[in-house]
């Protein structure tokens, strides 16, 4: 599948803190600069981020195969793909399930309430969530309660403290681990799991621009 190819990509080692991680490029008008400045912030320090790590790139500069067109300023967002990888690199299996809008009550995970399964897709799930403007991050993360865009995934159940270890090493560089995590063979936000997984949910990358789009700021986004 494409998450699986975009997941051998990552290469990033989090002892070395370099190698390469996936990420969303949005675009967006750089007569907006000082708007994200002041709008993104907030969000990733909310924790409703992937990561707290973000990429400004300048007209005419590069990333990846991606030039920055002329008048436009790209932002890099970590993509929550990276997680997989980073389990995987642990010697944890992962099973992306499905993207969704995840409502947050007193700034915690509480349901989601609309799900597009990976399986069912050829887009991204989340990306289609924010340009709907379907999502209330702004809301989340200035008073705890909003829609933001989260994936939910499956790994093994005796894989639990690896998975933790690997998350706490992966944050304390900056990037995005898990928002919740299930216990072996329970339901995690009343979504079950299969005998011998366990559910974990992963905030969105594009939650950090989602904003923009939310304030009616054009924005170009490629997950």
């Amino acid at each position: 599948s494409k998450i699986d190819d975009m997941t051998y990509q990552m290469s990033f080692n989090p002892e070395t803190a370099e190698g390469s991680v996936l990420v969303n490029m949005s675009l967006v008008n750089k007569k907006y600069r000082e708007e994200v400045g002041t709008l993104i912030p907030p969000v990733f320090a909310s924790g409703l981020a992937h990561g707290s790590l973000m990429a400004l790139v300048d007209e005419g500069e590069q990333v990846g195969d991606n030039i920055i067109p002329e008048g436009m300023v790209g932002l890099g967002t970590v993509c929550s793909i990276t997680y997989n990888g980073a389990l995987l690199q642990a010697g944890i299996p992962v099973t992306s399930v499905f993207g969704g809008l995840l409502e947050i009550h007193d700034r915690a995970p509480d349901r989601f309430t609309a799900v597009i399964r990976y399986d069912g897709t050829s887009l991204d799930p989340l990306e289609i969530y924010i340009t709907s403007r379907m999502t209330s991050t702004g809301d989340a993360a200035r008073d705890g309660n909003g829609q933001i865009g989260a994936s939910f995934r499956e790994i093994p159940a005796s894989a639990r403290e690896h998975a933790i270890d690997t998350d706490s090493r992966f944050t304390a560089r900056g990037l995005g681990g898990f928002l919740k995590l299930g216990y072996p063979s329970q339901s995690l936000l009343d979504i079950p799991v299969g005998d011998g997984r366990m559910g974990l949910v992963v905030a969105g990358g594009l939650n950090a621009t989602a904003l923009l789009v939310e304030e009616g700021i054009p924005i170009e986004s490629k997950a």
